[in-house]
């Protein structure tokens, strides 16, 4: 039997020896087969800030080490900050990580090195791995060109051909996604549908990331989907709990049999995570729960919550003044960019970032389908 550790999004700004477990949870991954996490931003001091919308995000290039020193094997690098330092940061990255003995997967100097699955033998078993994003900042979408540096796009017709060869050479296949609004305890439907589909073409276990908490998971035929691990050590900005209280998995891999999960509860503390106390818990039972009877009334407050976020966003983006239907709102962000010597903001890229984005397509789609649905309903 093989046993996987896998955890959700690492950033670290803070902890310049690279250190950022405790030593408890530091021997639980390193008793592991192998061990991976999503490496959500590039090393510092390469490259330069590219155009997007939202924070530049880079981590002590020493977390590299730190990771190799408390036990992981895999850093997941198909996500939305990992180009945040143009192709600089991400070839350092991988440089950084081959230096010290770790494998990566999931974004490269070119389509075919970002699209490249990974086949590992782990105790016996042969398992082959794929990591994708959602469609942000940095995607090797259609529009890339193959010799362009990027991550891999989830929704790629490459990603489902792979999982059908590795179907074909491997005994497992896991798929490693990083999609989804943030902040929310459930996937959206889309993304829901998607993940069956990767096990519908062979994948065993689905695991994703990108939402920065913790949703629930559920046996899908023969096949595990993790919808989201959530943060595990994650120092940047401000998050909603920044205790990250969350969980990671213990992955048990055995031949003739479906994969088997065991959550490994954290949170942050002290500047470390480490094993999470009872009372700090993640309630899984409420959160796998949410996937049943519950679903579809959740799905539909979630869109219609997130579609304000995502329309005050938009209204920003097409005029040439902050404004997002308040008056105190757009005098505070004047007074912000004044105070800041704030460059105005390339309102181009904001709408660019709006709709190419997955899940907010998603979320706006179904926000407006429930409210048109309101309307003629109430005549």
């Amino acid at each position: 039997m093989a046993v996987l550790f896998i955890c959700g999004d690492i950033v670290n700004i803070r902890n310049a020896d690279g250190i950022i477990c405790s030593d408890e949870l530091a021997d639980i991954i390193a008793g592991a087969d192998c061990a991976v996490c999503n490496f959500e931003a590039p090393v510092s001091g390469f490259g330069s800030p590219r155009p997007k919308i939202g924070p530049h995000i880079a981590q002590f290039p020493e977390t590299v080490e730190g990771l190799k020193k408390q036990g992981f094997d895999l850093l997941l690098l198909a996500n939305n900050h990992i180009m945040d330092f143009g192709p600089e940061g991400l070839d350092a990255t991988r440089e950084r990580i081959a230096q010290a003995g770790l494998d990566c997967l999931g974004a490269g100097p070119d389509a075919d090195a970002a699209y490249a699955p990974q086949i590992r033998t782990i105790a016996g078993l042969k398992v082959g791995m794929v990591n994708a994003c959602e469609a942000q900042f940095g995607v090797l979408d259609h529009f890339a060109g193959e010799q362009e540096p990027g991550y891999a796009w989830i929704n790629h017709p490459r990603i489902d051909t792979t999982i059908l060869t590795l179907r074909r050479q491997c005994d497992f296949v896991i798929v490693f996604a990083h999609a989804g609004l943030e902040n929310y305890p459930i996937p959206q439907k889309e993304w829901r549908a998607r993940y069956r589909h990767f096990c519908d073409l062979g994948a065993d276990a689905v695991i994703g990331s990108h939402p920065h908490v913790p949703q629930g998971y559920e046996e899908y035929r023969q096949s595990l989907i993790c919808y989201s691990l959530g943060n595990f050590y994650f120092d940047f900005g401000k998050g909603k709990e920044p205790e990250n209280r969350s969980f990671a998995v213990l992955l048990e891999l055995e031949k003739g049999s479906a994969p088997r999960l065991r959550p490994v509860h954290h949170c942050s503390s002290d500047g470390l995570v480490g094993l999470a106390p009872g009372g700090k818990q993640t309630d899984l039972p409420h959160l796998c729960g949410l996937l049943g009877e519950p679903y579809a009334a959740e799905h539909d407050r979630m869109s219609l919550q997130a579609y304000e976020k995502i329309r005050k966003k938009l209204l920003v983006s097409m005029l040439p003044v902050p404004w997002d239907g308040s008056l105190k709102s757009m005098l505070r962000q004047i007074a912000h960019n004044l105070v800041r010597r704030k460059k105005p903001e390339d309102r181009r890229i904001r709408q660019l970032h709006i709709f190419r984005n997955e899940a907010n397509y998603f979320a706006a789609r179904h926000a407006l389908e429930l409210v048109a649905g309101q309307k003629k309903n109430s005549g």
